[in-house]
């Protein structure tokens, strides 16, 4: 039970070391991530808004089509109507017209809706472009810091990383488990040393039998409260 509490204890230490490094690294995994997330957010909706401004400029095509042949058949039905010389063919003609005007209008009202649409969202495209051109110097910048972050701790991290992978490999599943669990609980602290009395994780005073069972170093004890493993370190006292 000793050789677990002291793997317990190194596993701690190997832990806490590595928090202490990945936080020299401050928000900057985090920032990379963010940005490059902006980014394609950004580079879909300019992509989806693209394909859309050319179905716009499609159907204006199709429309202004339709409308230049109707606006000649307005011409040629209103230049036919000093030709009819009957009653019926005169109100026939004027039928056509009102239908080829009610066309041009529709067409003309498209064409300005269609136009609008494309308009905005043209601007939309050029202020997306405007934020991943920023966006991606960030990034940019970023990773240079990140990549020097890293390099300044990556030859001690992964000796940490060994070193912890043996630390696990000599620790029984149910106690690993109960560390990470507590690990995870406790903002990364599974295992600390007594206090003045006191649990060196939650602060609460610990009973006398309890310390004098702790001091031994010879057994797995939790404390009462926050459930950590205590030991003792003469130097903390």
């Amino acid at each position: 039970m000793k050789a677990i509490l002291l793997n317990l204890i190194e596993l701690q230490r190997i832990d806490n070391r590595i928090f202490e490094l990945v936080e020299l690294r401050g928000d900057l995994p985090f920032k990379v991530q963010n940005l490059q997330e902006n980014i394609e957010k950004l580079t879909e909706e300019n992509s989806e808004k693209s394909s859309r401004i050319s179905e716009l400029e499609s159907e204006l095509r199709g429309i202004t089509s339709r409308m230049e042949d109707n606006t000649i058949k307005l011409k040629h039905y209103k230049d036919q109507l000093y030709l009819v010389t009957t009653n019926k063919e005169y109100d026939a003609l004027l039928s056509e017209i009102d239908t080829m005007k009610n066309s041009v209008i529709e067409s003309e009202n498209k064409i300005i809706e269609f136009e609008q649409e494309k308009t905005e969202l043209q601007e939309l495209v050029k202020s997306n472009e405007l934020k991943i051109e920023s966006s991606s110097e960030d990034l940019k910048n970023s990773k240079e810091e990140l990549s020097k972050s890293l390099s300044e701790t990556e030859v001690e991290e992964k000796d940490l990383t060994k070193r912890r992978k043996g630390f696990i490999s000599k620790i029984d599943a149910n106690y690993l488990a109960n560390y990470e669990k507590l690990k995870e609980a406790r903002d990364g602290i599974a295992v600390s040393p007594i206090s003045r009395s006191s649990c060196g994780s939650c602060y609460n005073f610990l009973p006398p039998q309890s310390i004098i069972e702790i001091k031994r170093n010879n057994n797995l004890i939790n404390c009462p409260s926050c459930g950590v493993f205590l030991f003792w370190e003469e130097e903390e006292e």
